[in-house]
């Protein structure tokens, strides 16, 4: 089932997001549907992305994102996951 994922991380910043890019080599969603990204209104960095399944998602977390996190000096807990179904989702043709 396919799956949105939230990331919020209050001591994320544009700067660390961009670092992580390209240290994850993205340049289109992890997921394969939609990534969105942006300042979060809680403060920190806010980062929507489509899943396959919540499995996939938590591989990506997993076997990616944390490394690359350490990679990048972060240390602590990574963000924890947020995660609900999703019934439809849509993008202009030219996009998709």
């Amino acid at each position: 089932m396919a799956v949105a994922m939230m990331l919020d991380n209050p001591d994320g910043s544009q700067e660390l997001y961009e670092k992580l890019r390209a240290r994850l080599q993205l340049d289109a969603p992890a997921g394969g549907t939609v990534h969105v990204a942006g300042p979060s209104p809680r403060g920190g960095w806010r980062v929507i992305e489509g899943f396959d399944s919540v499995e996939a998602a938590s591989r990506f977390l997993k076997d990616r994102l944390v490394p690359a996190l350490r990679k990048a000096g972060v240390s602590g807990s990574p963000p924890e996951p947020e995660f609900w179904p999703v019934h439809n989702y849509m993008v202009p043709e030219a996009h998709a």
